[in-house]
């Protein structure tokens, strides 16, 4: 999601984020075109069916993170686990653009897709629900922010050269379009996250 949206919530509430990694929900909506949920807000069952909203209501009377996390864990797996996933040479392009330092241009993957750049363009947005040139950019940003994350004494200038940005304003720019801040605003901002103040981690990969 790219655009900002703001929701207003009662003080006593609990949200449960699930991220999957580039390519999962497009595999596990048996391979829909993930572009119809890119800048938008869709009600879970009218996707995922009735039951999501069994899951919903045992998340509702569930009152610890944990086994909430177990819930929507146990309802993933399972579901993945029913999958029979048909793998084409496209889908490893997502992990050459997220590589540390990867130099591969798209005209190379998509070669290596078996596909004219056109069809690696349509076929790359189904699966990730931005084009391949957005997604670089927004795997250099996060790039960014986790070797800060990891590397906290290294200074934002180095981080953006080595990250591949121009200049230390090219990663700021990034920033704010896609957290809406600058990057020490976002490190300060996520050091408050519940995340951080309940001591979760990202243990499961979708």
């Amino acid at each position: 999601m790219l655009t900002n949206w703001y929701h207003h919530y009662p003080e006593d509430f609990k949200l449960v984020k699930i991220i999957f990694q580039p390519g999962g929900l497009f595999h596990l909506l048996g391979q829909a075109p993930t572009t119809y949920f890119t800048d938008s807000v869709t009600d879970a069952e009218s996707v995922l069916g009735r039951e999501i909203s069994e899951i919903i209501q045992q998340l509702m009377n569930t009152e610890q993170y944990m086994p909430m996390i177990q819930v929507v864990d146990t309802y993933l797996l399972t579901k993945f686990r029913k999958l029979t996933l048909r793998l084409e040479p496209i889908d490893r392009a997502n992990a050459f653009l997220q590589g540390k330092n990867s130099t591969v241009t798209l005209d190379y993957l998509a070669d290596q897709s078996c596909l004219s750049y056109r069809q690696f363009e349509r076929k790359f947005k189904e699966r990730n629900g931005v084009s391949p040139k957005l997604f670089i950019r927004i795997a250099r940003f996060n790039r960014a922010y986790t070797m800060k994350e990891k590397q906290p004494d290294k200074d934002w200038l180095d981080i953006a050269i080595t990250c591949g940005y121009a200049d230390y304003q090219h990663m700021v720019k990034d920033f704010k379009q896609f957290a809406g801040v600058t990057p020490v605003a976002m490190l300060q901002a996520e050091a408050n996250s519940p995340e951080k103040r309940l001591g979760l981690h990202k243990d499961v990969v979708f």
